[in-house]
């Protein structure tokens, strides 16, 4: 980092200093000190471009009733080669608390679309029932994960087989929206009132 290389060279020139005063005479030293920042300038590295390196975070949010779900990125331009992140929050708006239930995989799923493509993936959830409370300022919080399913005939047979294989997220380069998806009912028999919120963020991937 350019503070980084600053500290470094400011060091530098200390030290050249105390040794030169002790060896190099008056007019000499001048002369030895000017070469040295003259060659340190000369291979200062060029600061990169800031629209390269700065991080845009992306926000999405969806609201029904007391309830709302927050999905959060770090940014939205990202590399084939990079680990995919993101945190997804549910949270009660106002005070109290209610009881949920949900699938036994938790309430929270994501989903992967394709723009103007035709691979989508999940999200999909268990049958089975879990039981939990959502209280007001103890949100329910969930990291990208992967929840899907696919036939052997499905023509992109290939990405979703090497998708679900790879315990991160990479995606392919291109245009991809991924979706945070809230599903719960309401009550402890999962059998009350059903609500599904959607926040979704679009990425941009390269190669």
């Amino acid at each position: 980092m350019p503070t980084q290389f600053a500290a470094r060279l400011s060091a530098v020139q200390r030290a050249a200093r105390r040794s030169a005063k002790a060896a190099i005479p008056r007019p000499i030293l001048a002369a030895a000190l000017c070469l040295a920042v003259i060659g340190c300038s000369a291979i200062t590295p060029t600061p990169a471009n800031p629209s390269q390196t700065a991080a845009t975070p992306a926000r999405a949010t969806d609201s029904q009733g007391q309830y709302q779900l927050v999905f959060e990125m770090p940014t939205t331009d990202w590399r084939t080669t990079d680990s995919i992140t993101g945190l997804a929050t549910l949270s009660l708006i106002g005070s109290g608390g209610v009881d949920f239930g949900s699938s036994g995989g938790g309430p929270i799923g994501f989903g992967f679309d394709e723009v103007g493509g035709s691979r989508h993936v999940g999200p999909v959830w268990t049958a089975d029932c879990m039981y939990g409370r959502l209280e007001s300022g103890q949100p329910k919080t969930s990291p990208i994960t992967k929840s899907g399913g696919f036939t052997g005939e499905d023509p992109n047979v290939d990405f979703y087989r090497s998708f679900f294989a790879d315990p991160l997220v990479h995606l392919p380069a291109g245009d991809w929206t991924i979706t945070a998806v809230a599903s719960f009912v309401e009550g402890t028999l999962c059998s009350g009132a059903s609500y599904t919120l959607k926040a979704a963020i679009l990425v941009h991937v390269t190669a």
